[in-house]
């Protein structure tokens, strides 16, 4: 009967995947990473060692 009266380890559980912090974390990095990359190669275009 004791472990009916515990409280519970785990993570509550979500609701629907809509706005999540850990999802707009992940989307905010791509979209950091991504901007760098464009920004290095319009710096120093790889096609220019031809």
């Amino acid at each position: 009967m004791r472990d009916t009266l515990e409280r519970q380890q785990t993570e509550p559980d979500e609701g629907p995947a809509r706005f999540n912090r850990r999802r707009m974390i992940r989307w905010i990095a791509i979209l950091t990473i991504g901007i760098i990359v464009v920004l290095a190669v319009w710096q120093d275009p790889l096609y220019a060692r031809f």
